[in-house]
């Protein structure tokens, strides 16, 4: 998901929300100007919020079941019990195998369908004028890992509409790393709204998480880690502003840095599978690769005909769309307060991206 001036893209696995290029047609210099049917612009619209709604909905579902691999839910009857335990190690474990299924795919079948320079994109990143890309491109991914990682001990350390909802303090952190990085200064409005992101992310974690006794440890290291993932994702955005690459190419580079960390990192420090529930964990597996494609083209298509700012107020609906999916699809309650929480950073959030929305440049006309 990319990134806007002051705010962010609110996608959390589709990354290159605003790296997607505009597709432009060749008119023909001879033939008079003719404006482009209202009809035509709005069917074009519809069919690019459909495709953008939808690749929100699967981000959302495949937190929902991410959360229930690590814990003891059930979904569709399909699962029963937990997969696998909640870890370091296999939290670890779910994204190097997501990873190994979507990376050729991606890789080989659909990044050169996106964009035929694919490889040369990537070839050109050893080239010696290039080496402020690279390294632009090699810390997103490090980022990227970092943040999906700590987003999977989230998820199975607390109730899926929680960690969202926590890891959307990442607008609020990229704000403050413009402002730091690239001096480009809040307004009062900006700033209010991400007091009050923090102040709806604190009011989701229960009273009970602060005291010695029950699952409060539990609680505290989900909480910690959601806002590790927002933290590191801010970071990525970041990095993907200094990259300028096309999304094809980004990221197959980034998926490449994540599998190949991550399984260095999981031969050293181990994993352990219950046999009963290798099937479950393969099922697993193949849902989120399956969500995980068809949401990075549904993106990819979607983008150009909305634009990357109208996009990302769609997907600042992803706190209360998650929480909702949650409910709804394993029957995790939030209790009033929490409730609450989750509306607050949801309508901050919104907030910024509308705010985004309205500072960016308008399209150039062709």
């Amino acid at each position: 998901m990319a990134k806007k001036k002051l705010g962010t893209s609110s996608t959390n696995t589709s990354p290159n929300v605003e790296a997607v290029e505009e597709t432009s047609t060749v008119a023909d210099p001879t033939a008079p100007p003719t404006a482009a049917p209202v009809t035509n612009q709005h069917s074009h619209l519809t069919k690019g919020l459909i495709l953008i709604l939808t690749s929100s909905l699967l981000l959302s579902f495949q937190n929902v079941v991410t959360r229930v691999i690590l814990s003891p839910k059930s979904l569709f009857g399909l699962f029963d019990g937990i997969i696998l335990n909640s870890s370091f190690s296999n939290s670890l474990l779910i994204l190097v195998l997501r990873c190994a299924v979507v990376l050729p795919i991606m890789a080989f079948l659909v990044a050169p369908r996106l964009h035929k320079n694919t490889w040369q994109d990537i070839l050109d990143l050893s080239k010696p004028e290039n080496k402020t890309r690279l390294y632009s491109v090699m810390s997103s991914g490090l980022f990227l890992f970092c943040s999906q990682l700590s987003m999977y001990i989230a998820l199975g350390s607390i109730p899926t509409g929680i960690a969202t909802t926590i890891f959307f303090i990442y607008p609020t952190i990229t704000i403050l790393l413009m402002w730091a990085f690239f001096k480009d200064r809040p307004s009062l409005p900006l700033v209010f709204a991400m007091v009050t992101i923090y102040i709806g992310g604190f009011m989701t974690i229960p009273a009970a998480a602060f005291t010695p006794k029950g699952d409060g440890g539990n609680f505290v290291l989900g909480a910690i880690t959601a806002a590790l993932s927002g933290v590191a994702f801010a970071g990525y955005i970041i990095m993907i502003k200094n990259a300028k690459m096309h999304p094809a190419p980004f990221t197959i580079v980034n998926f490449s840095i994540i599998f190949v960390l991550g399984l260095a990192i999981l031969l050293q420090v181990g994993f352990e599978i219950d046999p009963s529930h290798t099937m479950d964990l393969v099922y697993g597996t193949l849902i989120l690769a399956t969500t995980t494609l068809i949401g990075y083209l549904l993106q990819n298509f979607g983008v150009p005909l909305v634009g990357p700012s109208l996009a990302s107020v769609i997907g600042a609906s992803g706190p209360a769309v998650t929480a909702l999916m949650a409910f709804f699809l394993i029957g995790e309650k939030l209790d009033l307060q929490q409730g609450l929480g989750v509306f607050l950073v949801t309508l901050w959030v919104l907030g910024i991206s509308v705010e985004n929305m309205k500072k960016a440049p308008a399209p150039t006309k062709k």
